[in-house]
Protein backbone atom coordinates (compact mmCIF):
# COMPACT_ATOMS: atom_id res chain seq x y z
CA UNK A 1 0.00 0.00 0.00
CA UNK A 2 0.99 3.47 -1.06
CA UNK A 3 2.20 5.53 2.36
CA UNK A 4 -0.24 8.30 1.09
CA UNK A 5 -3.51 6.05 1.48
CA UNK A 6 -1.59 4.13 4.54
CA UNK A 7 -1.75 7.34 6.38
CA UNK A 8 -5.01 8.41 5.37
CA UNK A 9 -6.76 5.34 6.16
CA UNK A 10 -4.99 6.00 9.64
CA UNK A 11 -5.79 9.35 10.17
CA UNK A 12 -9.39 8.02 9.24
CA UNK A 13 -9.67 5.38 11.38
CA UNK A 14 -8.13 7.56 14.70
CA UNK A 15 -10.58 10.79 13.79
CA UNK A 16 -12.99 7.59 13.23
CA UNK A 17 -12.37 6.06 17.25
CA UNK A 18 -12.00 9.62 18.51
CA UNK A 19 -15.57 10.89 17.05
CA UNK A 20 -16.97 7.93 18.71
CA UNK A 21 -15.69 8.35 21.95
CA UNK A 22 -17.03 11.72 21.77
CA UNK A 23 -20.00 10.94 20.97
CA UNK A 24 -20.01 8.28 24.06
CA UNK A 25 -18.97 10.73 26.64
CA UNK A 26 -21.57 13.20 25.88
CA UNK A 27 -24.14 10.81 26.04
CA UNK A 28 -22.64 9.75 29.35
CA UNK A 29 -22.79 13.15 30.62
CA UNK A 30 -26.42 13.65 29.12
CA UNK A 31 -27.62 10.40 30.95
CA UNK A 32 -25.79 11.05 34.30
CA UNK A 33 -28.66 9.56 35.77
CA UNK A 34 -27.40 6.29 35.15
CA UNK A 35 -23.77 7.13 35.96
CA UNK A 36 -23.23 3.32 37.43
CA UNK A 37 -25.18 1.54 34.54
CA UNK A 38 -22.68 3.69 31.85
CA UNK A 39 -19.62 3.15 33.99
CA UNK A 40 -20.47 -0.50 33.99
CA UNK A 41 -20.88 -0.75 30.21
CA UNK A 42 -17.84 1.49 29.42
CA UNK A 43 -15.76 -1.27 31.28
CA UNK A 44 -17.50 -4.04 29.15
CA UNK A 45 -16.68 -1.87 25.98
CA UNK A 46 -13.25 -1.12 27.00
CA UNK A 47 -12.67 -4.72 27.81
CA UNK A 48 -14.18 -5.60 24.41
CA UNK A 49 -11.95 -3.43 22.44
CA UNK A 50 -8.62 -4.47 24.29
CA UNK A 51 -10.02 -8.51 23.30
CA UNK A 52 -10.10 -7.26 19.59
CA UNK A 53 -6.58 -5.59 19.81
CA UNK A 54 -4.51 -8.42 21.69
CA UNK A 55 -6.44 -11.84 20.38
CA UNK A 56 -7.38 -10.50 16.82
CA UNK A 57 -10.59 -9.11 14.87
CA UNK A 58 -12.59 -12.46 14.90
CA UNK A 59 -11.93 -13.04 18.27
CA UNK A 60 -13.37 -9.49 18.62
CA UNK A 61 -16.51 -10.10 16.41
CA UNK A 62 -17.42 -13.12 18.24
CA UNK A 63 -17.49 -11.32 21.69
CA UNK A 64 -18.85 -8.25 20.65
CA UNK A 65 -21.60 -10.87 19.25
CA UNK A 66 -22.05 -12.44 22.67
CA UNK A 67 -22.05 -9.72 24.86
CA UNK A 68 -25.11 -8.18 21.85
CA UNK A 69 -27.19 -11.49 22.09
CA UNK A 70 -26.73 -11.50 26.07
CA UNK A 71 -27.61 -7.64 25.98
CA UNK A 72 -30.78 -8.28 23.75
CA UNK A 73 -31.76 -11.13 25.61
CA UNK A 74 -31.96 -8.77 28.48
CA UNK A 75 -33.94 -6.39 26.81
CA UNK A 76 -35.95 -8.89 25.61
CA UNK A 77 -37.13 -9.89 28.50
CA UNK A 78 -37.71 -6.39 29.92
CA UNK A 79 -39.48 -5.38 27.05
CA UNK A 80 -42.05 -8.50 26.67
CA UNK A 81 -42.06 -10.46 29.64
CA UNK A 82 -41.59 -7.58 32.20
CA UNK A 83 -43.37 -5.06 30.68
CA UNK A 84 -40.98 -2.55 31.22
CA UNK A 85 -39.97 -0.22 28.61
CA UNK A 86 -35.78 -0.27 27.98
CA UNK A 87 -34.36 2.39 28.96
CA UNK A 88 -31.84 4.39 26.36
CA UNK A 89 -28.71 3.53 27.70
CA UNK A 90 -29.35 -0.24 27.36
CA UNK A 91 -30.49 0.55 23.51
CA UNK A 92 -26.62 3.14 23.23
CA UNK A 93 -24.62 0.13 24.93
CA UNK A 94 -26.32 -2.43 22.65
CA UNK A 95 -23.93 -1.52 19.94
CA UNK A 96 -21.54 0.73 20.56
CA UNK A 97 -18.74 -1.35 21.61
CA UNK A 98 -18.66 -3.43 18.30
CA UNK A 99 -18.25 0.10 16.47
CA UNK A 100 -15.49 1.01 19.31
CA UNK A 101 -13.60 -2.20 18.89
CA UNK A 102 -13.93 -2.23 14.67
CA UNK A 103 -12.68 1.11 14.41
CA UNK A 104 -9.69 0.55 17.38
CA UNK A 105 -8.53 -2.45 15.44
CA UNK A 106 -8.29 -0.44 12.36
CA UNK A 107 -6.17 2.37 13.66
CA UNK A 108 -4.44 -0.48 15.27
CA UNK A 109 -3.83 -2.35 12.23
CA UNK A 110 -2.90 0.70 9.75
CA UNK A 111 -0.29 1.75 12.65
CA UNK A 112 1.19 -1.50 12.20
CA UNK A 113 1.41 -1.60 8.70
CA UNK A 114 3.05 1.73 8.97
CA UNK A 115 5.47 0.68 11.46
CA UNK A 116 6.07 -2.35 9.09
CA UNK A 117 6.59 -0.26 6.11
CA UNK A 118 9.32 1.99 8.66
CA UNK A 119 11.28 -1.41 9.40
CA UNK A 120 11.40 -2.35 5.96
CA UNK A 121 12.60 1.27 4.47
CA UNK A 122 15.21 1.13 7.48
CA UNK A 123 16.24 -2.31 6.29
CA UNK A 124 16.45 -1.16 2.80
CA UNK A 125 18.62 1.66 3.25
CA UNK A 126 21.16 0.26 5.21
CA UNK A 127 21.06 -2.49 2.51
CA UNK A 128 21.51 -0.12 -0.66
CA UNK A 129 23.57 2.84 1.45
CA UNK A 130 26.96 3.58 0.37
CA UNK A 131 27.73 4.66 3.21
CA UNK A 132 27.41 3.21 6.64
CA UNK A 133 26.40 5.53 9.63
CA UNK A 134 28.37 4.43 12.31
CA UNK A 135 31.73 4.19 10.99
CA UNK A 136 31.24 6.72 7.59
CA UNK A 137 33.00 3.96 5.84
CA UNK A 138 31.54 2.82 2.77
CA UNK A 139 29.15 -0.71 2.49
CA UNK A 140 29.28 -4.13 0.59
CA UNK A 141 27.03 -2.32 -1.51
CA UNK A 142 30.22 -0.06 -2.69
CA UNK A 143 32.49 -2.56 -2.42
CA UNK A 144 30.56 -5.24 -4.86
CA UNK A 145 30.09 -1.66 -7.43
CA UNK A 146 33.97 -0.56 -7.02
CA UNK A 147 35.47 -4.04 -6.99
CA UNK A 148 33.79 -4.70 -10.68
CA UNK A 149 35.54 -1.39 -11.73
CA UNK A 150 38.80 -2.43 -10.26
CA UNK A 151 39.12 -5.60 -11.63
CA UNK A 152 37.69 -4.90 -14.97
CA UNK A 153 40.79 -2.17 -15.09
CA UNK A 154 43.33 -5.20 -13.82
CA UNK A 155 42.03 -7.33 -16.96
CA UNK A 156 42.24 -4.09 -19.52
CA UNK A 157 45.66 -2.76 -18.27
CA UNK A 158 47.25 -5.58 -16.54
CA UNK A 159 47.14 -3.87 -13.09
CA UNK A 160 47.14 -6.29 -10.38
CA UNK A 161 44.57 -5.85 -7.63
CA UNK A 162 44.09 -7.25 -4.32
CA UNK A 163 41.71 -7.11 -1.39
CA UNK A 164 42.61 -6.86 2.29
CA UNK A 165 40.08 -8.65 4.60
CA UNK A 166 40.26 -7.30 8.33
CA UNK A 167 38.20 -9.03 10.70
CA UNK A 168 38.77 -8.63 14.68
CA UNK A 169 40.42 -12.01 16.69
CA UNK A 170 38.23 -13.29 19.65
CA UNK A 171 35.60 -11.73 18.53
CA UNK A 172 32.76 -13.50 20.94
CA UNK A 173 35.06 -13.05 24.24
CA UNK A 174 35.50 -9.31 22.79
CA UNK A 175 31.66 -9.06 22.95
CA UNK A 176 31.52 -10.60 26.79
CA UNK A 177 34.55 -8.89 28.05
CA UNK A 178 33.45 -4.96 26.97
CA UNK A 179 30.77 -3.31 27.37
CA UNK A 180 28.04 -1.91 24.31
CA UNK A 181 30.23 1.88 24.27
CA UNK A 182 34.05 0.02 24.45
CA UNK A 183 32.79 -2.17 21.56
CA UNK A 184 31.38 0.87 19.55
CA UNK A 185 34.52 2.30 20.44
CA UNK A 186 36.57 -0.06 19.19
CA UNK A 187 34.73 -0.65 15.96
CA UNK A 188 35.08 3.26 15.36
CA UNK A 189 39.47 2.97 16.21
CA UNK A 190 39.51 -0.43 13.94
CA UNK A 191 37.75 2.09 11.13
CA UNK A 192 39.83 5.10 11.77
CA UNK A 193 43.14 3.40 11.76
CA UNK A 194 42.52 1.70 8.37
CA UNK A 195 40.99 5.25 7.18
CA UNK A 196 44.18 6.80 7.94
CA UNK A 197 46.67 3.81 7.39
CA UNK A 198 45.82 3.04 3.81
CA UNK A 199 47.03 5.00 0.50
CA UNK A 200 44.93 7.36 -1.07
CA UNK A 201 44.13 5.44 -3.71
CA UNK A 202 43.53 2.82 -1.60
CA UNK A 203 39.57 2.58 -0.61
CA UNK A 204 38.50 1.41 2.46
CA UNK A 205 34.71 -0.82 3.31
CA UNK A 206 33.04 -1.73 6.15
CA UNK A 207 31.27 -5.03 4.95
CA UNK A 208 29.58 -6.79 7.87
CA UNK A 209 28.09 -5.08 11.10
CA UNK A 210 27.24 -8.26 12.51
CA UNK A 211 30.41 -10.23 12.13
CA UNK A 212 32.63 -6.45 11.90
CA UNK A 213 34.50 -7.13 8.90
CA UNK A 214 36.44 -4.20 7.12
CA UNK A 215 38.01 -4.72 3.48
CA UNK A 216 40.91 -2.39 1.48
CA UNK A 217 41.11 -2.69 -2.29
CA UNK A 218 44.11 -1.60 -3.74
CA UNK A 219 45.86 -1.82 -6.76
CA UNK A 220 48.94 -3.98 -5.85
CA UNK A 221 50.14 -7.21 -6.17
CA UNK A 222 49.81 -9.67 -2.90
CA UNK A 223 53.34 -8.53 -1.45
CA UNK A 224 52.52 -5.17 -1.71
CA UNK A 225 48.98 -5.26 -0.07
CA UNK A 226 51.32 -7.45 2.64
CA UNK A 227 52.92 -4.58 3.28
CA UNK A 228 49.99 -2.52 4.14
CA UNK A 229 48.34 -5.30 5.84
CA UNK A 230 51.46 -4.79 8.46
CA UNK A 231 51.18 -0.87 8.48
CA UNK A 232 47.76 -1.27 9.77
CA UNK A 233 48.64 -3.96 11.99
CA UNK A 234 51.13 -1.26 13.67
CA UNK A 235 49.18 1.39 13.29
CA UNK A 236 46.00 -0.21 14.86
CA UNK A 237 47.95 -1.42 17.64
CA UNK A 238 49.18 2.02 18.35
CA UNK A 239 45.97 3.38 18.09
CA UNK A 240 44.81 1.17 20.47
CA UNK A 241 47.50 1.90 23.68
CA UNK A 242 46.16 5.39 22.98
CA UNK A 243 42.54 4.67 24.13
CA UNK A 244 42.29 5.05 28.23
CA UNK A 245 38.92 3.47 28.73
CA UNK A 246 39.75 0.67 27.11
CA UNK A 247 40.08 -2.33 29.43
CA UNK A 248 43.21 -4.77 29.53
CA UNK A 249 42.40 -7.13 27.00
CA UNK A 250 43.69 -9.17 23.99
CA UNK A 251 42.86 -6.94 21.01
CA UNK A 252 44.14 -7.56 18.12
CA UNK A 253 43.35 -8.18 13.89
CA UNK A 254 42.79 -10.87 11.92
CA UNK A 255 44.07 -10.04 8.30
CA UNK A 256 43.13 -11.81 5.23
CA UNK A 257 44.71 -10.99 1.09
CA UNK A 258 43.26 -12.08 -1.93
CA UNK A 259 44.55 -10.84 -5.28
CA UNK A 260 43.22 -10.92 -8.91
CA UNK A 261 46.39 -12.75 -10.20
CA UNK A 262 44.31 -16.27 -10.37
CA UNK A 263 42.78 -16.78 -12.91
CA UNK A 264 39.71 -18.43 -10.56
CA UNK A 265 39.16 -14.71 -9.21
CA UNK A 266 36.98 -13.24 -12.06
CA UNK A 267 34.39 -11.96 -9.79
CA UNK A 268 33.81 -9.06 -6.55
CA UNK A 269 32.07 -11.73 -4.81
CA UNK A 270 34.97 -14.37 -4.99
CA UNK A 271 37.81 -12.11 -4.47
CA UNK A 272 35.74 -10.83 -1.41
CA UNK A 273 35.37 -14.64 -0.46
CA UNK A 274 39.33 -15.24 -1.25
CA UNK A 275 40.35 -12.95 1.41
CA UNK A 276 38.06 -14.05 4.44
CA UNK A 277 39.33 -17.81 3.28
CA UNK A 278 43.19 -16.18 3.94
CA UNK A 279 41.78 -14.71 7.57
CA UNK A 280 41.10 -18.46 8.74
CA UNK A 281 44.42 -19.41 8.07
CA UNK A 282 45.94 -15.81 9.98
CA UNK A 283 47.57 -17.27 13.60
Amino acid sequence: MKPQRLNLKTDLYLLGFLALFAVTALFMGLTATHILLNTIYLGIALLLVALTYFLGLMFGLVANMVFIFGQGTIMVYQNVLADQTVSLVMIFWLLMPLALSVVFHGVAQTTLQMQTEITHLAESQDQYSAFDEATHLRTTVAYYEDAGVFLETSRRFSIPVSTIAIRLRYLGELRQLLSRAQFAALIRTASRTLDHATRDNDVVYYVNQTTPTWAVLLYTDKAGAQIAANRIRTSFAAQLAQQPDMPDVDVSLIIGIASSAPAAVKTPAELMHAALKETEYDV
